[in-house]
Formats: C-alpha cells, structure tokens, sequence
C-alpha cells in the first residue's frame, strides 16, 4: 500500500543565522488542510505579524504542536523549542549562571617588571525566552501550562512590553528588547488534564487563544489519509471507530487522531485490511486501543471494555460495507 513512514526533516540553523540548538522546520506537503486548517493559519500568522503571541488549546492528539511547527515553518524564522514540565524552572525559561570564567592579564611595559592581574566572574548561558527575544526566532512553547505557574512569570513582561529584565549579575546586559521578528506560538491541554497547571489570567490576556476540538468526520478521514498514505475507503472505518471510542459509554479519552493514524500506517505496512474477518486487523486495532482506555478496577470493567471495543470494530466495519454497497 505505501513505504514505510520517513521521518520529517528538521534543519539545524547555523551559529550566523540563529542561537545554538535552533531549527528551521520545513512547510510540510503531507499535512491534511481544509479550509478551517487554513483560516487558523492565515489568522495566526496575521497576528504573529503584528507582534500578539498565539495559543492552541486542545485534547492531546489534536494536532496543535504539527500546527505550530506548520505555523512557524511558513513565517520563516528559526524556531526554539521549549517543552512544559513539571521540573522546568526560570533557568530553562531565561538562563542560568553555568560556572566561572577567569581571565589572566600579563603587564610587561617595562621590560625587568612583570605584572600579572586574575579576574574571575560568573560565566552565564541565555536560553529558549531569552534568545529567542535576541535572535527575532519563534518560540514554540509547547504544553506550556505543565510548567509551574511561577516558571512562566517571566512571559509576562515579555508578551506585553517585549522586554525581559534579567536580575543575576553574572549576565553583562540586565535588560533584554525583543527583536521586531520575535514571535511565540503555545499550545497546552484543557485544565482538566492530569499534571496541567492553571495558567494566571494576566498570562492568557496577553495571548490570543484558539480552542481546537475534533474535526468533522471528513476532515479527521482526510487527516488520517494523508499521514499515513491510505486511500479514504481504508481510512474511514477506522476514523469510524476512533469517533465512536470517545463518544461511547467507555470513553476513550486517549482515542485520538494519533491512534488512527498509527493503526492506518501499520495498516499501510503489512496490507491489512479493515475487515472484522482479518484477524490482523482486529489484533491491531485492540494492540493499540485496549490500553488507552481509562484505568478501571477489576476484570469485570475491563472485560466489559474489551467487548465494547470488538463491538465498535464490528460496527465501524459493517457501516463501511453498508457504505459500499449501497455506492
């Protein structure tokens, strides 16, 4: 059906064009974009323009860091990455002192005389904020909110006055000015999400949020179809199955665009097909289903969701053969 998945190139910018570990990540041409995919673009990148950060907010698997890297991969710049957790601090955020550096100074002006003069100071290394801010980069802060709310006050004066004052002495230039061409774009999950911290008001006043929810029926299908290089009739069911997974009695909130697209390119690599009469395709759908259910005491519950789950496979397929049928 398809070769195997190749993995996407990330160029690593050079020392001239950008500050170390920077990366210039390319348009990508296997993304699914219907019109709504391309309003979100077209309007986050007018706000980008004018300075105003933008934030995606939506269940994991939503598609909001492959949007930020499409986003800043179309305004052009070199790209920081930064990823939330719950050990990230401001030194991840700004900088940090790294050491000392000391530096010898040899005064020989008169010839039988020699003068020697040792200074030591603190050695200091800038990192994501800050040198995004100098190098005009877009910050792609993703899954900001699984910081520590007091990691994250430093964007406050960034996003609003787009100057960052660094307080430690080792930094030779306390105040950083954002360059004309300094952008950032965060994505985070709901609050409700296990390990997502609430975010102050102050923060999210200085964004301009999109809530990002599943797609249409077609357009998560389209989705599907392009990353993993089935055709739709091969797609749909199993788009089918992962849309009745969430709205069923078992809730499968982990029952994401990723699953889909994982099933599909397995699918892709060893011809199986989406049919209850081939073993495979069953195997590989409870394989990579079965354990994204919500953790549940006892056997009985998990029993009841392995039958849930066959039931659904049953259904997604019996539909598409309706479908087909019936064309």
């Amino acid at each position: 059906m398809r070769d195997r998945i190749r993995p996407v190139g990330l160029t690593i910018v050079g020392a001239n064009d950008g500050p170390p570990g920077a990366i210039m990540p390319p348009i990508r041409a296997d993304l699914f974009e219907d019109s709504d995919i391309v309003s979100i673009q077209s309007r986050a990148m007018a706000y980008l323009e004018a300075g105003a950060p933008v934030h995606f907010r939506g269940p994991a698997g939503a598609g909001k860091t492959t949007l930020a890297l499409q986003i800043a991969a179309r305004v052009g710049r070199p790209v920081v990455l930064l990823t939330g957790d719950s050990a990230l601090n401001s030194g991840d955020l700004v900088g940090r002192e790294i050491g000392f550096e000391s530096e010898t100074t040899r005064d020989q002006f008169i010839h039988s005389v020699v003068k020697t003069k040792a200074k030591t100071c603190a050695a200091w290394a800038d990192s994501a904020l800050t040198s995004a801010m100098q190098h005009g980069c877009t910050l792609i802060y993703d899954e900001f909110t699984r910081a520590p709310a007091e990691t994250n006050n430093a964007l406050l004066s960034a996003l609003e006055e787009r100057i960052l004052v660094i307080a430690s002495p080792a930094r030779q230039e306390r105040c950083v000015v954002a360059h004309e061409q300094f952008g950032a774009i965060f994505t985070s999950n709901p609050e409700d999400y296990a390990g997502v911290n609430a975010a102050p008001d102050a923060l999210f006043d200085r964004m301009i949020t999109f809530d990002l929810s599943w797609r249409s029926e077609a357009s998560e299908a389209g989705i599907v179809a392009i990353r993993s290089g089935l055709d739709l009739q091969f797609v749909q069911p199993v788009v089918r199955l992962i849309r009745a997974l969430r709205c069923c009695q078992a809730g499968v909130a982990q029952a994401s665009l990723r699953a889909g697209i994982l099933i599909c390119r397995i699918m892709a690599a060893h011809n199986i097909l989406p049919s209850v009469s081939d073993e495979r395709f069953v195997q590989l759908c409870f394989d990579v289903l079965e354990t994204r259910a919500p953790v549940r005491d006892g056997e009985d519950q998990q029993s009841a969701y392995a039958a849930e789950l066959r039931r659904q496979i049953i259904m997604a397929c019996s539909t598409e053969k309706k479908k087909a049928a019936t064309a």
